[in-house]
This record gives structure tokens, sequence and C-alpha cells, in this order.
């Protein structure tokens, strides 16, 4: 059957109709692309009960490793045709030698939508944060943010892409902050089938006033394991005068 599937796709292809994902969807027509092979698909090229994603990571910010903050994430979404909702939460830790010195949780909710035009993605997400301190007198007000994602296709193989994030931040008892953006552009190539890379340049604005924003260029890869499971990590060096100059995040997850 499979083997079928491909001389299919030859046929289509001298007719100038593809259909990258092979999911008996023409691209022209499909609103889900680069879905699995095996999955089951509507009129429109997405899945029929919709995918989920889970993933885990753990993220190391640092100058020297005996003195970093660590992160610990959990995310999961679910996309539907072109909408999705996803809830992550962090725990983040700043740890002086062995000992852990501050500890903050979050929570995030967003929800989103994607738009395909020919070789052009974007989307567009409105979230907001639940953040949860172990001193309640520095608890804050929830943070709400928009987003606007574009990626463009230059080829099957290569991608440029620009995220762009602003983020109204709720106060405090004791601290009013400010509202920031963020901005991250770059490109990627796609070695294989599996493996996936990216550079990219990152921009944090800060909460505080007369604070440090984050700059830094990151080295973001991807690769996909078997039974719908994959493995991610990113490197970044700080690019400013910023409390910590590296960042390392690992993570793994999966789509069913």
């Amino acid at each position: 059957m499979k083997f079928l599937y491909f001389i299919l796709l030859f046929t289509f292809t001298l007719f100038a109709q593809t259909d990258q994902d092979i999911d008996g969807v023409f691209d022209s027509e499909d609103l889900c692309p680069n879905t699995s092979f095996k999955t089951i698909v509507n009129a429109q090229g997405c899945a029929y009960f919709g995918t989920f994603t889970l993933q885990l990571g753990e993220d190391f910010s640092f100058n020297t490793i005996s003195k970093r903050i660590n992160n610990t994430n959990i995310y999961l979404n679910y996309t539907y045709n072109l909408w999705d909702i996803s809830l992550s939460s962090s725990n983040n830790n700043v740890t002086n030698i062995t000992t852990v010195s501050e500890t903050e949780d979050s929570l995030y909710l967003a929800f989103g939508h994607t738009f395909n035009s020919n070789s052009l993605t974007s989307k567009i997400s409105l979230g907001t944060k639940f953040s949860f301190m172990d001193d309640t007198n520095n608890s804050k007000n929830n943070d709400f943010f928009t987003s606007l994602n574009f990626d463009y296709s230059v080829s099957q193989r290569n991608n440029i892409f620009l995220h762009y994030t602003y983020t109204i931040s709720g106060d405090s008892k004791n601290v009013e902050y400010q509202n920031f953006h963020s901005l991250s552009m770059g490109m990627g190539y796609a070695i294989n089938n599996k493996w996936y890379s990216a550079l990219s340049y990152n921009y944090v604005g800060s909460s505080y006033d007369m604070g440090t924003s984050y700059k830094a260029i990151s080295w973001f890869n991807y690769y996909a394991l078997p039974n719908d499971f994959y493995i991610s990590c990113n490197y970044a060096r700080t690019l400013n005068n910023y409390p910590y100059n590296h960042s390392i995040s690992l993570n793994v997850g999966m789509q069913f």
C-alpha cells in the first residue's frame, strides 16, 4: 500500500500536483502539511481527532556550573485543524553551589490559530502567565501576552522565521513591572528527514524599570525518533552584559 502511494506521488508530480506528506490531500489543499504517514486525515489534510504533543525538558543558565539557574518545564499542546491550545508549567530555581536560594513556579496557557498560504505559514496566539512565588509578598498578577509567528519556506529544506511577542506584565504588592517585547529571527535547515537545525538571534526586553534586556545568539536542533518521539536541544550565548552568559535546553517529547 505504501509503495502504491509513492507511485501516485510520482504521477501527481508530473502534473504539478504534489502531496509531500503523502496523506492523500494535495499540498495546494492541505491545511495541515507534514502530517505523519500513518495519520488518518480529513478532506483538509488534518488529523480527524487532532494531535497531542507532550514535552518534558530542563534548562540551565549559568556563568559557572556551581552557580546556575535551573528551569524544569512540562509542555502539553493539542492541535485540531488550524487551532491549538497549549498548557505549560515551569519551576525556576536559582542555585548557589548546592543550595537552592530562590524558586518560582509558573503556568502558561495559550490559544493559537495558524494560517497557511503557499510557502508562508503564520500564527497568532493569545495567552496568560500565572506566577506562584514562595514569598506571598512578592506574588504578582497574571501576565498577558500576544505573539505573531511567521515561517517562510525558501525550499523544501530551508526556512526563515520571525517570532514576536508583546507581554503586558502583571504587578505585585512591591513592584510595578513594565510591559516588554520579545523577538526571535533566524533561519533553519533540514539536514535530512529526521534532523532539523536552526540559528537565530533572540531579544527579550526587561520587565523591570531600567532593567537589562536579554540578547543572544542560539543554535537549535531537533531530531525525530521512532514511534513519534523526538528530542531537541538549544544552546544560547548571551551577547550583552546579562547575569549569565550561557544557556542550554534539553527536551524530549512525543506526538500522539
